[in-house]
């Protein structure tokens, strides 16, 4: 939604809530961690509320993940703790390059990446939770990634 406004006219967080709906005291909490990392301005007053800190094609995904304490966790070492595995199994390498994969998808995707064409904020899902015809949740990771799997 901030997305989408001029960053001269900051939204209240009743506004951000209605549009999003998300309870106002959970996002207002939200709101607040953003403004203090830096990817959102706080502004007081009766013409207050809050503003994305920079133009949207300047914010990605990842700045907004990592400002909210829910970045990419890689895994640098063997997650079950055992003491001999002084590298990363198969399984774990392949979780991690995994992982790098999602990290760099989300770091090179803007705000501005996930608008409309119009100016309009494309929905993810209808008010019910449902996702837009021509959408579906049942493909396979595999079939989403390219065939260089070298990394």
């Amino acid at each position: 939604m901030l997305a989408t406004r001029a960053t001269d006219r900051p939204a209240s967080a009743q506004e951000i809530a209605e549009a999003t709906r998300v309870p106002v005291g959970y996002l207002q909490k939200i709101l607040r961690t953003l403004a203090r990392k830096g990817v959102l301005t706080a502004h007081r007053g009766t013409n207050g509320g809050f503003a994305l800190a920079k133009v949207p094609s300047a914010i990605s995904v990842l700045d907004v993940l990592e400002a909210a304490d829910a970045g990419i966790q890689r895994i640098e070492r063997c997650p079950l703790g055992i003491k001999g595995h002084t590298t990363l199994c198969s399984l774990h390498r392949l979780l991690d390059a995994e992982l790098a994969r999602a990290e760099r998808a989300f770091a090179s995707t803007s705000l501005a990446d996930l608008l409309d064409g119009d100016g309009g904020i494309r929905p993810l899902c209808d008010a019910l939770g449902r996702f837009p015809v021509g959408v579906t949740t049942s493909r396979r990771v595999s079939d989403t990634l390219p065939d260089n799997r070298s990394e």
